[in-house]
């Protein structure tokens, strides 16, 4: 397919290029960071349709995470006024999914002051069965050679209180001995449908304090307490890195049976969080926000030099 397609833009970089489709949920699509010696490593397992289903999107790429992450149990969101109830997604049923903001057309314009390193996309999203508050998103991005940095908000453009939620999933390219490094102090377990039931210490044992492989086959892990700051071998021997604001205190970890890519996903609370926290459990990250408030993040991925060979 070709690299980018009309209704595309494409930043640049010294070697470095991002396309971004925004009639794709606002994605990126792929993604090259360049290396020390200057040639263009990729980073992203590609996303290669022309436009996205909104239900069985394909995999690749980065797309954003709003109005919330992962699954809302049985599609009912208990709130202060009472329990609202969503359109379950059909590959999660009876769960919701991800929300609406990726299976949404953006809109999206180069940065007038930098338009071959700069872009914004926005949505303005009407109430609708997957999600019935009104709110708007915006997504800012700048391509350096070596780095891609992002921003995220989401703003309550409705009349009422708006549980909310942020993050990010990106497919990277991977290979099953790739290690990965990371501080967190909490996992959450999940049931064979991927809700998260309650939260306990993360051992020592299943941490990644020096980076380690993962474990071997499929995975699915939710952690909480990251301090945002994340390494990852790529195919090649490049180290790519992830950086996340304060406000990104969780963390999906998820490769299929396949292990053709791995998903590393920044994310603001954990799956079901805002039930849970309607439960009582603390450490779920969810945020309510009043008619016209808004919540930002910021997350940068950047592409280091393979570390020296050990003697």
């Amino acid at each position: 397919m070709p690299e980018a397609m009309p209704g595309d833009l494409v930043l640049r970089a010294g070697a470095a290029q991002a396309v971004l489709r925004p009639d794709a949920g606002g994605r990126v699509c792929s993604l090259r960071l360049q290396a020390p010696g200057g040639e263009a490593v990729p980073v992203l397992f590609p996303y290669e349709p022309a436009d996205v289903d909104p239900l069985r999107w394909a995999k690749g790429g980065i797309y954003p995470l709003l109005p919330y992450s992962n699954r809302i149990a049985q599609a009912r969101l208990r709130t202060p006024a009472g329990e609202v109830t969503l359109a379950p997604h059909p590959d999660a049923h009876p769960h919701t999914l991800h929300g609406n903001a990726h299976g949404l057309p953006w809109q999206a314009a180069p940065d007038p002051h930098a338009p071959n390193t700069q872009a914004t996309m926005a949505l303005e999203s009407a109430p609708c069965a997957a999600w019935p508050w009104r709110y708007a998103a915006r997504q800012h991005l700048r391509l350096e050679p070596t780095a891609l940095h992002l921003m995220l908000e989401i703003v309550n453009r409705d009349e009422r209180p708006m549980p909310a939620g942020l993050g990010w999933h990106p497919y990277l390219q991977h290979q099953p001995q790739a290690r990965i490094g990371l501080t967190a102090t909490t996992l959450w377990p999940t049931t064979d449908d991927f809700l998260a039931t309650h939260a306990r210490a993360l051992q020592p044992e299943e941490g990644y304090v020096p980076p380690r492989p993962l474990r071997a086959g499929t995975l699915t892990d939710y952690l909480s307490g990251w301090d945002g700051a994340l390494r990852v071998d790529l195919p090649g021997g490049e180290v790519l890195s992830l950086q996340a604001d304060a406000a990104v205190s969780h963390l999906v970890l998820h490769r299929p049976p396949d292990g053709r890519y791995l998903c590393v996903e920044p994310v603001t609370h954990v799956a079901d969080g805002f039930n849970l926290e309607a439960q009582g459990l603390a450490g779920t990250g969810t945020h309510w926000l009043e008619p016209g408030r808004s919540l930002c993040v910021t997350l940068c991925l950047r592409l280091q030099a393979a570390p020296p060979e050990s003697s």
